[in-house]
């Protein structure tokens, strides 16, 4: 197990206090992942920051803070969330359709030096758009939304349509999440046919009478392969290369395995645990108070590991509670432990505060913003 997955552990004396379970976030370690993108990205204007993962106007800060101008949201309560903070350029990177639309527009009304961009796919939804813009949807192989990749002329019909509508075309997006299990050697080439194919398709798109300000693209799992399949910054008449990773601004157990044994990604950290507690044993086991209203399984198995006791052995969790074996014998009843989780944005959607570990040894809780769509447009 790699030590990245103990870094946590260390936090432990200092959340005696905390109800469990109980989301916590260590502050210097969320600095460090961010630092790490950028020295990967080269600037920060090629990195349009996923927030589905970071959740908290404090981290949105921090990454404010460190020149990122450009981001990517899941709902529309993350798009409020990073308006509110000053953020100027966001995606709504997910289909807006129906009270959705209508709530990212209002929220574009209300910002007026933000520029507001969605998802678009088809032509039948372009209406009209208000002081929104419109991101061309594209699809690597996810097959989930978007035009196929090979498929210029139903992105010059939805492009048309969007443009005969009223909208400004911000640019190119495709999210390549189906490549990042691929090992190393052949992620890499994957990610340079996948980019390969969007440059086709951008010049496309541009031959068709409409300028590509920009192509999003990557993974937080391959976003440092999509820098290097663009080394010059930009792709066919001058679009700009950015990548939508977000989860390293955390990290989890996923993420450091897939980075294990590459030089590249050894400054990451895990950022983010569940503090849990031991709260039954016998011969073999115990039991702890972190089940699936914690952490979800939607990353498979284990969806959990214990950081600082690689020989524990992570089982299968019910509502509220989640048994441990293997190297448990030395667990007493009241214990604190500290899970990573397998997929920290999923767990970050648990949970309706986070507890900031500052350096200086202090807790503080924050509200985790976006978790919900909001119930009206206004």
């Amino acid at each position: 197990m790699p030590e990245r997955f103990d870094d946590l552990a260390g936090l432990l004396p200092r959340l005696a206090g905390l109800p469990t379970p109980a989301l916590v976030l260590d502050e210097a370690a969320v600095e460090a992942n961010i630092a790490h993108t950028l020295a990967l990205v080269g600037t920060p204007r090629r990195w349009r920051a996923h927030v589905k993962t970071a959740r908290i106007g404090w981290t949105v800060d921090r990454l404010l803070a460190a020149g990122v101008t450009r981001f990517k949201a899941a709902t529309v309560g993350e798009l409020a969330m990073l308006l509110d903070r000053g953020a100027l350029d966001v995606l709504l990177a997910y289909p807006a359709v129906g009270p959705a639309r209508a709530a990212a527009s209002a929220l574009a009304d209300r910002h007026p030096r933000a520029r507001v961009s969605i998802l678009v796919d088809t032509p039948e939804t372009a209406g009209r758009p208000g002081r929104l813009a419109a991101f061309l949807d594209v699809d690597t192989g996810l097959h989930r939304t978007g035009v196929d990749a090979g498929d210029a002329a139903a992105a010059l019909a939805v492009l048309s349509a969007y443009r005969e509508a009223g909208w400004a075309f911000a640019g190119v997006h495709a999210y390549g999440g189906h490549l990042a299990d691929l090992p190393g050697p052949g992620r890499a080439a994957a990610v340079r046919d996948e980019v390969r194919r969007l440059t086709a398709l951008v010049r496309a798109v541009e031959a068709g009478g409409h300028a590509v300000p920009e192509l999003c693209t990557g993974t937080s799992h391959t976003f440092h392969e999509s820098v290097q399949a663009a080394p010059g910054g930009t792709v066919g008449g001058g679009a700009a290369v950015t990548v939508g990773a977000g989860t390293v601004v955390y990290n989890d157990a996923r993420s450091l395995a897939r980075f294990a044994g590459q030089p590249a990604f050894a400054g990451f950290r895990a950022a983010a645990g569940v503090l849990t507690r031991v709260v039954s044993r016998r011969a073999g086991q115990v039991t702890v108070d972190a089940g699936l209203t914690a952490i979800q399984v939607d990353a498979g198995r284990p969806h959990a590991v214990v950081a600082g006791h690689p020989g524990v052995v992570v089982g299968a969790p019910s509502q509220e509670h989640l048994v441990l074996t293997g190297a448990v014998e030395g667990f007493e009843v009241g214990e604190s432990l500290m899970l990573l989780p397998r997929h920290v944005d999923t767990a970050l959607a648990q949970f309706g505060v986070v507890h900031r570990v500052g350096g200086e040894g202090t807790v503080r809780p924050e509200e985790v913003s976006g978790r919900h769509q909001p119930s009206s447009p206004a």
